[in-house]
């Protein structure tokens, strides 16, 4: 080295300088910006993770309250309930008042499994809409089998329907119910 002159020194310098520059950026420097931006990555997936973790945490309570109500509808669609034609005819004068219908005439069957009744009605369309839903929402058992309607007069708003009843309940299940209770 003692041969070579200032300026083959500088340049060797410069050399040996860039090299360690270039062997430190390849090998020390590239891996860790890596590193560093794999673990970024990682931070993001992980709070990722606790939001929708905790979002769900937050809902827990409003989960009970929803499950509460569909494990009581379930307990009160499963209840069993014998019905007497008396108690469904009361109900359904009771939805008659309630929705401003006028229950013309009715005419009480006999069957083994359950009641047919035969109604007619009379009342305004939004008045019948608001009877039948009634009807529909009050035991799962009560089956329109037919329906018919009719315009009463024509510069008249009501209509006159004629509904064809049942109500589902059999003795088997009367039985049933009887012997549970003994």
């Amino acid at each position: 080295m003692s041969n070579l002159s200032t300026r083959e020194k500088v340049l060797l310098f410069i050399l040996f300088v860039t090299v360690i520059f270039v062997a430190y950026y390849y090998l020390l420097y590239q891996p860790i910006q890596a590193e560093q931006q794999n673990l970024k990555n990682q931070i993001a997936s992980i709070q990722n993770e606790y939001n929708t973790v905790l979002s769900h945490v937050n809902q827990i309570e409003d989960l009970k309250k929803e499950l509460a109500d569909l494990q009581r509808e379930r307990e009160e669609r499963l209840e069993i309930v014998i019905r007497e034609a008396e108690e469904i005819l009361a109900a359904i004068g009771f939805f008659a008042r309630e929705s401003d219908v006028e229950i013309r005439s009715y005419q009480k069957g006999n069957a083994d499994n359950g009641y047919p009744f035969t109604f007619n009605i009379e009342g305004e369309y939004f008045e019948l809409l608001s009877f039948l839903k009634m009807l529909d929402n009050w035991d799962y058992r009560l089956v329109i089998e037919n329906l018919s309607a009719n315009n009463i007069q024509q510069g008249d708003k009501l209509i006159g329907l004629t509904l064809n009843l049942f109500y589902h309940q059999s003795d088997e299940l009367r039985d049933f119910i009887e012997r549970a209770a003994r």
